[in-house]
């Protein structure tokens, strides 16, 4: 069993929202965006842990337009699907379809704070019923954000103690009931024996004698220093987690730590709990990352996709986290109007293909765009490089504003274009104006490789092949025409390329830095090695790009700014 979709309405910051999920989902989006609001949803239908009292809607659950209207009902509906297991279909009785789907739905009234719950196999025919009986074979397993690891170890620990207990076989029981009386004589000669040391009896001394100042109530009654443990219930009870190394006795180390522990405890209790043939299990993990090295978290997510069973959400800040994920796994929740929403209604199969294509190239940066107000895609590194130190130079902090400087790094603009729609993530662009003789053709040809590119993803009707040979700089009359349409779209063509284009901008410095007589001179130096000379050439010339601002290099950078401003003003 899975929830295949949810559906919010004027709940918290969901005004009208519809969320696709998948057997491994990863929900993220900035802070204050409504993560933790999306799983508590979830929570209200599934979460048996939430006592009755505690699913009652409070005032601050029904959303508030930005006019500053607030409704006064709200309602969250689930689809279940894939219900194959025996013990839910026994207990949903009737209201599963041929299909294995059922519909879920919580209904709240602001008026009187109350709440209504209902049920069926058709989403728009749905009977009411008093309570969550349909949970009793259903297991939602939820980790908050803020939680206390060590309480939660503690619990943890017991509760999967108590479960090996309840499993052991008669022989077992037997062996272990003489074990546990052996201990419990054990303890009692333990406290004797503490009660004996010179400091405890003398500590023990001192506090009875002002005992005794105090009233004479206590003249007959004396206290003694003894192990908090003597009783065999109580000892198991505070037993803690302890770890070796090179078979010494350690501390368990650090949160980081302790949140692995915490998960492998966590999942080592619901395996012994609950039957996963026939019973459902949903397991909900907040911003697992908590306290982790990079490494590890990358570590923790393949281990919560391939070793949970059942169903697994996951929210995250964290590009290592997002990593491990597929984009149709991932749904990116952000705000618009004053409400927030799902990109491609969440989990979608609309970038699979596109994702493909990028195949062994994926790496860290691509799942840190995900979380930018606005990505500018870029040809390569000494883009990079380039465009981070411009920023710099023109007080522009990408950080304050989250804009992510986005390689493809060979890889077709397109690609990555699609991706970034699909997550409906605002993006800039600026490309090469390149100009390709086209292979083996006779009469030979030239084909406007950068431009057509750009309107191709502009969705503009591309230029023929030339039959003359051209250089980028015979296209003067293209690229100031096109870059009237193309550059209202976030779409920027380089004159030639970024080394070309900086050469006729900073040209003295460029000269002063390669010490070349000409300006081709100097390019040609600095797109030997490219990177390596970029930065060379912006160490010692930084200052010089200051002066860029009014220039065309400035404009894609400029442009980024303007969207995330617009967005914030939304």
């Amino acid at each position: 069993m899975q929830i295949e979709w949810i559906k919010l309405k004027n709940f918290r910051n969901f005004k009208n929202t519809h969320i696709n999920f998948r057997k491994k989902t990863l929900i993220i989006g900035a802070n204050d965006v409504g993560k933790t609001n999306l799983l508590y949803a979830i929570r209200l239908l599934l979460d048996r842990t939430l006592s009755d009292a505690e699913i009652e809607p409070s005032e601050t659950d029904f959303h508030i337009q930005f006019d500053g209207k607030q409704f006064n009902r709200f309602a969250i509906k689930i689809k279940l699907a894939d219900i194959k297991e025996d013990a839910v279909i026994s207990k949903l009785k009737g209201r599963v379809n041929d299909d294995g789907e059922t519909y879920l739905e919580y209904k709240a009234e602001g008026k009187n704070l109350t709440h209504k719950l209902y049920i069926g196999y058709e989403e728009d025919s749905l009977e009411e019923i008093d309570s969550r009986v349909y949970l009793k074979h259903i297991h939602f397993r939820y980790i908050q954000s803020s939680r206390n690891l060590s309480q939660f170890i503690r619990s943890e620990k017991r509760q999967l103690i108590k479960l090996s207990k309840e499993d052991r076989d008669e022989a077992n029981t037997k062996t272990d009931k003489t074990q546990e009386e052996e201990i419990q004589t054990d303890l009692e000669k333990v406290n004797e024996d503490i009660g004996k040391l010179s400091y405890v009896a003398d500590a023990t001394k001192l506090v009875n004698e002002e005992l005794k100042k105090l009233s004479h109530h206590h003249s007959g009654y004396a206290v003694n220093l003894e192990a908090k443990a003597i009783n065999f219930s109580t000892f198991i009870d505070q037993l803690s987690l302890g770890a070796k190394t090179y078979e010494r006795s350690i501390g368990l180390g650090g949160d980081g730590r302790n949140n692995q522990i915490l998960v492998a405890l966590w999942k080592a209790k619901s395996e012994r709990e609950n039957d996963l043939e026939s019973e459902a299990v949903i397991y909900c993990v907040e911003e697992p990352e908590a306290h982790l090295h990079p490494h590890q978290q990358r570590k923790l997510a393949k281990y919560l996709i391939e070793e949970l069973p059942g169903q697994v959400f996951i929210s995250s800040h964290s590009p290592q986290i997002t990593q491990a994920f597929r984009p149709d796994g991932i749904t990116r929740l952000f705000e618009e109007a004053g409400a927030t929403f799902a990109a491609s209604d969440g989990c979608s199969d609309c970038v699979d293909a596109a994702w493909s294509a990028m195949g062994y190239r994926m790496s860290i940066l691509p799942a840190e765009a995900f979380f930018a107000d606005v990505v500018f895609l870029v040809e390569g590194p000494s883009e990079i490089l380039f465009y981070n130190e411009l920023s710099r130079q023109l007080d522009i902090d990408l950080d304050f504003y989250n804009i992510s400087i986005l390689s493809v790094d060979g890889i077709d603009f397109k690609v990555f274009v699609s991706i970034l729609k699909a997550m409906q993530i605002p993006w800039i662009m600026r490309t090469d104006n390149d100009v390709f003789k086209v292979q083996r053709s006779k009469p030979p040809k030239w084909r406007f490789a950068g431009l057509n590119r750009a309107l191709r993803i502009a969705g503009k009707r591309e230029y023929k092949h030339y039959n003359k040979e051209i250089f980028p700089e015979g296209l003067s009359k293209e690229w100031e025409a096109e870059s009237k349409v193309l550059n209202p779209k976030g779409i920027y063509l380089s004159k030639i390329d970024l080394e070309n284009d900086l050469g006729y901008a900073c040209e003295a410095s460029l000269k002063k830095y390669t010490k070349k007589t000409s300006r081709l001179k100097a390019v040609e130096y600095l797109q030997e090695k490219k990177a390596l000379r970029m930065t060379r050439f912006l160490t010692g010339y930084k200052e010089t790009l200051k002066t860029l601002k009014d220039d065309n290099l400035a404009k894609p950078l400029l442009h980024a700014v303007r969207l995330v401003k617009e967005l914030r003003t939304i």
